[in-house]
């Protein structure tokens, strides 16, 4: 008589593999550079985290300016040339300073409201915090801009501005240009 086969060991299901605080390696399907993850420090860029072992996401380019206020000025970071395809989403984080600005208390009272749109770019505060490390200080802010791109805009540069307000009163516009490409 055959011995009969000996049962087979038990499986034991295999744990995914953490996502790391840059989320995935680039070629990834679905992500960006701009995308906005949340390493330890506060959120920003996929492409402004460093992941041991991955590969790195090309750099996303910032321009750095200096606004006027009433009494002061405001050093800001942010994009203001985006090149994307028609139907995508893309994310712009103003890193914005007002130290030398007396006048403003709470960097988070700004507005930023979108001039000039054109036709089938839209673009909506997605969220915001204070800035510095881990938030803190409340004359520095990191916002979130979520800029969509509908996907029958022909391919084209579109300039459009962000206007910043405090307290009621306009005090200064950043530029921008979104190039839509096939």
């Amino acid at each position: 008589m055959p011995t009969p086969p000996a049962p087979a060991p038990p499986t034991t299901p295999v744990p995914p593999a953490p996502i790391p605080p840059g989320g995935e390696p680039p070629g990834t399907p679905g992500a960006a550079n701009d995308d906005i993850v949340t390493p330890p420090g506060g959120w920003t860029y996929r492409a402004n985290v460093h992941v041991q072992g991955q590969p790195d996401w090309p750099s996303v380019q910032e321009s750095v300016t200096a606004l006027s206020t009433l009494s002061g000025s405001i050093g800001i970071r942010y994009r203001d040339y985006i090149e994307t395809k028609a139907g995508e989403i893309r994310n712009n984080i103003i890193f914005l300073d007002a130290r030398n600005a007396p006048e403003i208390t709470d960097a988070l009272q700004i507005s930023y409201r979108p001039k000039d749109l054109p036709a089938g770019i839209t673009v909506e505060r997605d969220r915001q915090m204070y800035g510095g490390i881990g938030g803190e200080g409340r004359k520095g802010s990191r916002v979130a801009l979520k800029i969509n791109i509908a996907p029958d805009v022909k391919p084209g540069e579109y300039p459009f501005a962000i206007q910043l307000e405090y307290e009621g009163k306009d005090f200064d516009i950043l530029p921008c240009t979104i190039k839509v490409i096939e």
